[in-house]
């Protein structure tokens, strides 16, 4: 008899950090992207968000989803100590996800207290957040362990996410148009008073707008857009000189300076790395 074959909708295949804090009423995390999904819940307390283009500030049981490679950035808001609890993990399945925004169940974020809590019990940790090894003899609650978390996920993302709206302040607009204006140029040489006058906006609003959304340089982020197109061209098979101009970068050691700079790695390592994994079929 040919059995029914099921196959996972989520399937988690790492874990990068796991960490539960109450932050001071003034923190502020600078912004950052990269190549995992990260799972941020609010526990208590209210936190302000970045996410791509969009702000939003979220509460109580509220959470976001950040995909790979989406800029985003946390302060606290209202003058409150907002305790959350993060997880970042690779997958290599993982259902469409059309929303950033989330509602949990009282009972989900209980589940996801617990996770919080078992979490030194099962691995080994550096840096109090990052993920290093499974502990010894606890294979069977790892399993446990990564079904519940993707049980919680998989239940999140099947109610389709919550309605929250951005920010719509007047500086959050600006913010948008700012990201907005600098994804259009990905393919130019964009300097901050061509992006300003784009804008219409002076070059030391833009500054400031930029820093305190994202938290970071304006023409760093532009930067950093830039590599994240470029891990995409150079898996599509586009070779480095290519992908420079591409870009926009008329130096080719510049752009690979500035993507190991980013990525920690030369770009030829990263394509090479990338089609020894894919043609293995990890």
């Amino acid at each position: 008899m040919k059995g029914c074959s099921i196959k996972k909708l989520i399937n988690v295949t790492s874990l990068f950090t796991i960490y539960e804090k109450t932050f001071v009423d003034d923190y502020y995390f600078n912004g950052e992207s990269h190549d995992f999904w990260e799972f941020v819940c609010v526990i208590d307390g209210i936190l302000g968000v970045t996410a791509g283009t969009d702000v939003f500030v979220l509460e109580h049981g509220q959470a976001v989803l950040h995909k790979p490679m989406e800029f985003h950035r946390l302060w606290s808001e209202k003058k409150t100590n907002p305790h959350i609890i993060v997880f970042s993990f690779a997958v290599d399945r993982m259902p469409a996800v059309k929303e950033k925004l989330f509602r949990l169940t009282e009972k989900e974020l209980e589940t996801i207290q617990q996770l919080s809590l078992q979490t030194d019990q099962i691995f080994d940790r550096k840096k109090e957040i990052i993920i290093q090894s499974v502990r010894s003899d606890m294979e069977y609650e790892t399993h446990i362990f990564i079904d519940t978390f993707e049980r919680v996920l998989l239940q999140m993302i099947k109610e389709n996410g919550e309605t929250i709206l951005p920010v719509s302040s007047t500086s959050a607009k600006h913010y948008k148009r700012i990201v907005t204006e600098l994804e259009e140029a990905i393919g130019e040489n964009l300097t901050l008073p061509q992006l300003a006058r784009r804008c219409n906006m002076s070059p030391s609003s833009v500054k400031k707008i930029f820093t305190k959304y994202a938290g970071t340089g304006v023409m760093s982020y532009y930067n950093e857009l830039k590599i994240k197109r470029a891990v995409q061209l150079l898996k599509e098979g586009k070779n480095i000189g290519q992908t420079a101009s591409l870009l926009g970068f008329s130096d080719q050691n510049y752009f690979s300076t500035v993507f190991k700079r980013i990525m920690k790695k030369s770009p030829s390592m990263y394509q090479k790395q990338w089609k020894s994994f894919h043609h293995n079929g990890v």
